[in-house]
């Protein structure tokens, strides 16, 4: 690292005693899933890693995913369930995936009839305990508590000051805070500010896979049902991205895997396609019609759609009452109920929960190939806190690992050990 300047940044002299707080060769900010694949990784290079975390323990959002089994990685290499400016691809293509990753370190993995994989343990708790012992085997310093509120380049490497005012000496940093999502889990935006200090822009963050707001009119009388539809995000009336699967009505929300994919998109519209397979819906109408001319009209849609989803439709597409026979239905009623069933429309609100979001959507975007700052050497970035954000599955996770494992055998190249 060169002398007085590092990047674009000023090189602040440090007159302080390093020894009397924390000397390493790497220092990593954050015990999440891409700082301990990071710390792993660098030890393996031989390097001296020392790996701060600000709650009591590491690790707690790896416990929280696939409802505590860990969905750890998916099946699929297709980069479609990438979004984001950092080049997902150029980190992936070193990673021999999560089956080969775990294996490393002792855990089996297995996947489910979707291509998402678990270890074989079915617990969360067996994929953090795999990453600690092996830390811990490494020789990985853990310091938890230790909440990082300033780092400064000085000659030969960086100075980490905590809110506790102790410091660390480090000739490299790894930054893998994670972003704003799921503060709960220790997520709240701290790194994504050591960033910006250190002179990085952030590209504008919000929450990702989440549910989307809605009019609460709208759904509040199909609140808790679930339905198969073809799910299109829309943007000043154009397409963003369409997905498919089951979507559920909730509390001013429409949710489920299909929305949260979309969710990053942040569309103004969601249009569902109640029946994706069916190509004439007016024929398919007129000949439920037919067979259940008798029937009342609250009944009419039965086993075509949940009954409730059917009668809001048909409460939307005609004057009629509930109770009327469905061989009342005009020409009129026909056309608008088929043009609901194949494209019912919900206005979508920006998504803003942060504490519901799963991943956050933005972030860092100044990184070379191997994740190191472009505006100030010596310092690397893992996992969410990147422009990069996956789809449900595992891609989140898998690009955790990778990232973590790529920044941190980089960081240790550095120093050439």
């Amino acid at each position: 690292m060169p002398e007085g300047v590092c990047g674009t940044i000023a090189i602040v002299p440090y007159e302080g005693d390093f020894m009397r707080e924390f000397q390493t060769d790497i220092a990593i900010i954050g015990g999440g899933a891409s700082g301990l694949a990071a710390a792993l990784a660098a030890a393996r290079c031989g390097a001296a890693v020392l790996l701060l975390e600000k709650l009591p323990r590491v690790g707690k959002k790896i416990l929280a995913t696939g409802n505590g089994r860990c969905n750890l990685g998916n099946l699929s290499a297709d980069m479609a369930h990438y979004g984001g400016s950092v080049g997902v691809a150029s980190v992936l293509e070193q990673f021999a995936g999560e089956e080969s990753f775990f294996r490393s370190l002792g855990l089996w993995v297995r996947a489910d009839e979707e291509g998402r994989l678990y270890p074989q343990s079915n617990q969360a708790t067996a994929v953090l305990d795999a990453l600690r012992l092996t830390c811990v085997k490494l020789g990985v310093e853990e310091v938890c508590n230790f909440c990082v509120d300033e780092i400064t380049p000085v000659p030969g490497g960086f100075v980490l000051r905590s809110t506790s005012g102790k410091t660390v000496h480090a000739r490299r940093v790894i930054l893998a805070t994670g972003g704003l999502a799921g503060s709960q889990y220790g997520s709240a935006g701290e790194g994504l500010k050591l960033a910006q200090d250190l002179g990085h822009q952030v590209s504008a963050c919000h929450p990702a896979l989440t549910p989307v707001p809605v009019d609460q009119k709208l759904v509040r009388p199909l609140k808790g049902l679930r339905v198969h539809a073809r799910v299109t995000a829309l943007r000043d009336g154009k397409i963003l991205r369409t997905e498919t699967g089951q979507v559920q009505f909730s509390e001013g929300t429409l949710s489920g895997i299909c929305v949260f994919n979309l969710s990053a998109y942040c569309p103004d519209m969601l249009e569902l396609d109640l029946l994706p397979d069916c190509d004439d819906v007016p024929a398919l109408l007129a000949e439920i019609c037919s067979a259940r001319a008798d029937f009342a009209l609250e009944d009419m849609l039965t086993g075509l759609l949940p009954k409730r989803i059917g009668q809001v439709l048909l409460k939307a597409c005609t004057d009629l009452p509930q109770t009327a026979q469905a061989s009342a239905l005009t020409p009129a009623d026909l056309t608008k109920l088929a043009r609901f069933l194949k494209a019912w429309q919900f206005p979508a609100g920006f998504p803003d929960n942060w504490e519901v979001a799963q991943v956050t959507a933005g972030g860092v975007t100044e990184v070379s190939p191997d994740l190191e700052s472009t505006v100030l050497p010596g310092l690397y970035f893992a996992g969410e806190i990147l422009d990069v954000h996956g789809d449900c599955g595992g891609f989140n996770l898998r690009f955790a690992w990778a990232s973590g494992l790529r920044a941190g055998e980089a960081a240790a190249r550095g120093l050439g050990v």
